[in-house]
Formats: C-alpha cells, structure tokens, sequence
C-alpha cells in the first residue's frame, strides 16, 4: 500500500494528462462517429422540414387560385404566344388580317424548311424567340397599309410586320412586306413539387390586360379564295 503511494505522488503530475488524452481517445473513436450521425440526421430532418413548410405554402396558394380566371388568362397567353408551329392557320391568320384592311395580296411564300424543321437561321440569329416568317407582295393605299399597321400591332397571335421596297403608284402602293408570327413551346417539366407557385407582378397583370384588349384570331385551317384577284403562294 505503501509502495502504490509512493507511486501516485511520483506520478501525480501525469495522472490528468494522462486521463485528459484517455478521454480524448473515447471522444475520438467511439462518441465521434455517433456525434456526426445525430448532425446528419438533423440537417436531414431541417430539409425535409423546410420541405414541408414550403409544400404548405403552396398548398394555401393553389387553394387560392381563381380556376375560371386561370383558364382565361392562360387562354389569353396562348392566343398571343402559340405552343406550335401551324404554318397553315398562321397563313390564314395573315390573309384575314391583310384583306380586313382592303389590302390585296399579290403573292405570298414561307420556305418549307421553315414549316418542317424548327426555327429557320434568320430567327435563331435575330430574335430568342421562335418565329415563323411570311414574306408577302400587297396593294392598297396608303390609308389601308397604315390601317394594317395600326391593326398588326394589336392583334394576337403576336407578330411584327416590317415593309419592304415601298413602291407608291399614283392612288395605289405596292410593298413587300415581311411578318414573323412568334410562338414558344409549353413547358416539358412541371419543376419540383416543393417549387413555389409562380404569380404574376403588378406589370404583369397590366400587360395581361392590355392583351385582353387585342384583336384575338384563332388559328384554324386556311383554304384560300378563287376568284377575282387570284393569290399566288409559292411554297
């Protein structure tokens, strides 16, 4: 007993460092790894909470949602932006537009390759959005092309009309005249679920507005007139 007396106070000054790095080494190897899965299995719970949260949200804002006026707007959109190419109503679309204003049309084209493939090289080097290009000769005078103008800017689909070559005869006029309908693709994902639902901003809700005022054309089958002037489209 004496001789383990003797031993401590010999040793004394290295029993806590000693204890110190034993505790240590327990920490390290064995509470260590399990400190780490508690922290993994926090920061997983916390993302699957603010999952929730989210969800909720957009739980409350679906619940909230006007479905008529949902309908209307999204009727709206695709009226001025078109989820497809319809080479064919399109053509249409312009040839109401043209002789509504008491404009003729001498010839009309669009390349094939514009109808077949997607966005021709003009519009993937001018424009972001994709559009389909007419290119036609039209009469009239000078009232109804500015008539036509005024009415291309207000009316959906959505297109710009740019004149080319004006050439002005006496009372008559002839120009050729280049119309881009524009159209975009509907969404191909609908995103993840937990993704807060998109409202449109105060301009947004203005400019929808606005369209609603716009001249709508459906887009529907063209079959062109005979008779009178006849309409050369060269395909």
């Amino acid at each position: 007993m004496a001789d383990l007396k003797k031993i401590l106070f010999k040793y004394h000054q290295l029993f806590l460092p000693f204890i110190f790095i034993i505790s240590l080494l327990i920490f390290w190897f064995f509470l260590m790894p399990r400190f780490n899965q508690i922290k993994k299995v926090y920061y997983s719970n916390q993302k699957e909470r603010e999952r929730i949260r989210s969800l909720q949200v957009k739980i409350s804002d679906l619940e909230t949602l006007n479905e008529y006026e949902l309908t209307e707007k999204s009727e709206i959109l695709l009226l001025a932006l078109p989820s497809e190419k319809n080479g064919v109503a399109m053509m249409g679309a312009v040839s109401n537009l043209v002789e509504e204003n008491g404009l003729v049309i001498e010839s009309i084209s669009v390349s094939p390759g514009e109808i077949a493939t997607g966005s021709a090289e003009e519009s993937a080097e001018e424009s972001a959005m994709d559009f389909l290009p007419f290119r036609l000769t039209i009469t009239g005078e000078i009232t109804q092309f500015l008539n036509f103008l005024e009415a291309a800017s207000q009316t959906l689909p959505l297109m710009d009309v740019e004149m080319r070559n004006f050439d002005i005869t006496g009372e008559q006029s002839t120009s050729d005249c280049l119309i881009k309908f524009y159209y975009t693709g509907l969404p191909t994902t609908l995103g993840k679920i937990e993704t807060p639902v998109p409202k449109l901003s105060s301009q947004e809700e203005l400019f929808l507005d606005e369209l609603q005022k716009f001249n709508a054309y459906q887009l529907e089958p063209f079959e062109p007139s005979v008779g009178g002037r006849a309409n050369p489209f060269t395909f």
